[in-house]
């Protein structure tokens, strides 16, 4: 049964349609071709990832026989859309939505009440996902509505509760709470996902936590040094001499974040696979940050260089080798209020890490991304290329050709990469390079024809949705016969709405 939302909302669409045609304001070349039903569905599919789709279209699209995964995922879903979504017969496209960090509260609310608790799951754990907007970069989700929180963490299903324990923004009385969960391994994570757990509770936090792993989660998320005695507590626990890697590694982490006594240093000290962890510590004293400036491991050497308000003298005084792989940063350096002569002086830094973690900075003057984009490391110019909105042309040109990993696909799409090093790509041999190259704004009607009649299905997809393709031309090939096409032309930004409403409106919804 059409849901009565859906149906005023066409008929009020087959009111704009009538009225653009009685005003003249569509041109006849807007018309959607004849197309059978099979066809059409293919459009409506491309239809519901055109990123110009307005709003009234989407809520029509979730009626529409098609698959509504792609629809749920769009992070400008209207609040009417995500709510018919929310009681989708299908669990795949109700799993989406889930992952949509931009639901309204009451949609959130219909959620944790979802038959399938792999939903409940998936709305709780809050996950992290990568979006793309001119550079690439990692997103947490906004957090839930607390009612959402509180309905969750009251879920029959353990994995669900587990999932929620994971979630960054859980308000501090409900992850308190959760610690006394009748299921320990939701209490664990509760506790080992404390982002700023209170020191007071700290040895009692890390006492309920079973195995080196889960401690070293704690770790990770206290919000100043761990207090002397709970590492004491811990230390008990722990072979000094262990080789096992879990402990090992929370070795490290106490070295490196606990409040040092002298008994604590000298221990540390003795180490030489804790010697670099104790030297990044904040709270070892002036004397002994001194000495190891000049230990003989580099990797001690180069966790004094990476300390917060090291003397700049003595910091680049200091030799250290960087591997250019490693993905190693300096953490503090992303959230430092910066001067602008603070940050000059950081690019021209002798040390790799310091004009790596500089480029990953958004937002970066000329100045600045100029010294960077001409930097020896490889690393240093593809963070440029990857978090600049001013990287250069020229730069972006030679990452995009000897770089295959994903953020090719946001190079090309910056607004400085050159067109005629795109034209070059898409005269590629390589299948990939082609698809990259297809979405160019920048591409001459010759070559977006030559990939539209590539051998390969995402070049002539992503050909389709070039917002260069010609009006009357992108109208055309939505009645194209190659279905991939169709699906590229009907996503394609620069489809005029009014073909857009002819679809749903032949569509019948």
């Amino acid at each position: 049964m059409e849901r009565p939302a859906v149906r005023a909302t066409a008929h009020r669409s087959r009111q704009l349609q009538q009225e653009d045609w009685h005003h003249g304001t569509v041109p006849a070349s807007s018309e959607l071709p004849d197309t059978a039903q099979p066809a059409l569905d293919v459009l409506l599919c491309g239809l519901a990832g055109n990123p110009s789709a307005p709003a009234e279209v989407l809520i029509r699209l979730t009626a529409a026989n098609i698959d509504r995964s792609g629809l749920a995922r769009r992070r400008d879903l209207p609040a009417e859309a995500a709510a018919a979504l929310a009681t989708d017969p299908d669990v795949a496209v109700r799993l989406d939505l889930a992952s949509n960090p931009n639901l309204p509260p009451a949609v959130q609310i219909v959620l944790t009440d979802d038959d399938d608790p792999r939903v409940r799951g998936r709305l709780a754990e809050g996950t992290e996902y990568f979006t793309t907007v001119g550079v690439h970069g990692r997103r947490i989700p906004d957090p839930l509505s607390r009612e959402a929180y509180e309905l969750l963490a009251r879920d029959p299903e353990p994995k669900v509760r587990r999932a929620l324990a994971f979630n960054r923004h859980l308000p501090d009385d409900v992850r308190a709470a959760m610690l006394d969960d009748e299921d320990p391994r939701t209490a664990a994570i509760a506790a080992a996902e404390w982002p700023s757990a209170p020191t007071d509770r700290i040895g009692e936090l890390l006492s309920r936590v079973t195995g080196a792993f889960g401690r070293q989660m704690l770790l990770l998320r206290l919000d100043g040094p761990l207090p002397t005695e709970a590492a004491h507590a811990m230390l008990t626990d722990l072979d000094f001499t262990a080789g096992d890697e879990y402990s090992m590694g929370l070795l490290r982490q106490i070295a490196e974040v606990v409040d040092l006594d002298t008994g604590l240093v000298d221990r540390f000290m003795a180490s030489p696979d804790l010697r670099a962890a104790v030297a990044a510590n904040p709270t070892l004293s002036a004397e002994y940050v001194a000495d190891l400036a000049h230990d003989p491991d580099n990797r001690v050497r180069a966790a004094v260089v990476a300390r917060r308000g090291l003397d700049p003298a003595l910091r680049e005084s200091i030799p250290v080798d960087y591997d250019d792989r490693s993905s190693a940063i300096v953490g503090w350096l992303l959230t430092e209020d910066l001067s602008g002569q603070e940050q000059l002086a950081f690019a021209r830094s002798r040390h790799q890490i310091f004009r790596k973690t500089l480029a990953m900075r958004p937002e970066l003057p000329e100045e600045t991304v100029e010294i960077l984009a001409d930097d020896e490391s490889f690393a240093v110019r593809l963070f440029v290329c990857e978090r600049q909105s001013n990287a250069p042309g020229r730069l972006l040109a030679q990452i995009v050709e000897v770089w295959a990993g994903y953020s090719r696909w946001d190079m090309l799409a910056h607004k400085n990469f050159p067109a005629d090093a795109a034209t070059r790509l898409a005269c590629s041999e390589e299948r990939h390079d082609r698809a990259v190259a297809a979405a160019h704004p920048g591409l001459s009607a010759d070559t977006l024809e030559t990939l539209l009649a590539d051998d390969d299905d995402t070049v002539r997809r992503r050909a389709a949705t070039n917002p260069a393709v010609p009006a009357d031309r992108l109208i055309e090939l939505l009645g194209s016969a190659d279905s991939t096409i169709a699906a590229g032309a009907a996503a394609n930004r620069m489809l005029p709405v009014v073909t857009m409403r002819q679809m749903v409106d032949r569509a019948g919804l």
